[in-house]
């Protein structure tokens, strides 16, 4: 039986800090680790080194076909770009399938790939970009288009309230990696009980939520790992038991997520994926923290979103109000004085994660999926 190809076109720079070049990276792997030919187009980041450092930088064993460009500039220049060079490398790969999160690229792959799927992880018809909504309508009318990867069944209830066939749809949650539980990073402080929250801090992630809980469990260490002290609008007052890490590298980031004791995803009704965003996803998202988090085999305390019922539930984690920073301390209390309800909740979140959400299971579920589309 003949080997097939996918060819991933991603509009990120690699390597980065953003969690789509997480992403990306992940599902390439586990793409490859499916026994598929996988070739990854994106950009170049002013870091990258050499393939080795970037594998390493990620936490990749072995090799990865990967081809990087140089964006000439940003927003709707680099999708274009990205777009026409992935038109050209489906000419010279000869892909079984064209695989993209970028709607621009995948329009342009269509128009010479035998088939083409899109990732969508936003609401197109929620941006201001007209553009993107052009093409993904050109797309899905073409014979080419294999099917719509969506993140969250949320997402695709509104994918499907414009018109999108539920047929063409898949939900396809994130995902994360078996890592070791053994290894563990150094917590700065000396708590003997330690909250820890992984991500960005961009408006709506909560840490204004978390800043309070210090304040308010002065014999509990805090830790924010993925933003700095100086992005957070503090009012110039930090509780002594709040730490801040910055970025920590793919590879190395699990070793703190098994330092803690908890770990905190205190999402707020309008979550930003960058400081440049308009518009909230907090509706349809499907965080990458969520499945890191049940990975590492800790209790997880998340807001009460309808969205993240998708995936967790009081059995698995402990939801409480978004903004009520009372609730949040109760519930670290709770935790921190209940030894056997950590280990029952986060040994259930462990196992969900184990039988559902790593990459190998998303990666295969969905070239399962499209491959029964092509049949």
């Amino acid at each position: 039986m003949k080997q097939p190809k996918l060819l991933y076109a991603a509009e990120v720079h690699l390597p980065g800090q953003k969690a789509s070049s997480i992403h990306v990276m992940r599902m390439c792997k586990a793409f490859a680790n499916q026994g598929i030919q996988v070739r990854l187009l994106a950009f170049r980041s002013p870091t990258f080194k050499n393939k080795s450092s970037l594998l390493d930088y990620y936490g990749i064993d072995g090799d990865m076909d990967v081809k990087l460009v140089n964006a000439p500039g940003t927003g709707r220049i680099a999708a274009f770009w990205l777009a026409i060079t992935a038109f050209f490398q489906v000419l010279r790969f000869k892909p079984s399938i064209a695989y993209t999160r970028s709607v621009v690229s995948a329009y342009f792959m269509s128009l010479v790939a035998g088939k083409t799927a899109f990732e969508a992880h936003t609401f197109l018809f929620q941006k201001k970009k007209g553009y993107a909504q052009y093409f993904f309508k050109k797309l899905i009318q073409k014979s080419s288009f294999l099917g719509l990867v969506v993140i969250s069944e949320a997402l695709k209830k509104m994918y499907v309230e414009k018109g999108i066939a539920e047929k063409n749809i898949f939900v396809a949650h994130d995902g994360a990696d078996e890592k070791s539980l053994n290894y563990l990073g150094e917590l700065t402080g000396g708590y003997a009980f330690n909250a820890g929250y992984f991500g960005s801090v961009f408006a709506g992630r909560g840490v204004d939520v978390i800043i309070e809980m210090a304040e308010r469990m002065p014999e509990t260490g805090f830790h924010i790992f993925g933003g700095e002290k100086n992005q957070v609008n503090h009012n110039g007052h930090i509780p002594q038991n709040l730490m801040f890490y910055g970025f920590v590298s793919p590879s190395e980031v699990h070793q703190f997520r098994n330092a803690c004791d908890v770990l905190l995803a205190p999402y707020q009704p309008d979550v930003f994926v960058s400081a440049k965003q308009a518009f909230s996803t907090s509706s349809y998202m499907s965080p990458l923290k969520i499945f890191e988090y049940m990975s590492a085999r800790k209790p997880i305390i998340v807001s009460d979103m309808p969205v993240l019922k998708e995936v967790l539930s009081e059995e698995t984690a402990m939801m409480v109000p978004s903004g009520d920073s009372s609730a949040w301390v109760r519930a670290v209390k709770d935790l921190k004085q209940d030894k056997d309800k950590r280990e029952n909740m986060a040994d259930k979140a462990y196992q969900e994660f184990i039988n559902y959400y790593t990459w190998k299971k998303r990666a295969s579920l969905i070239f399962d999926w499209l491959s029964g589309r092509i049949s």
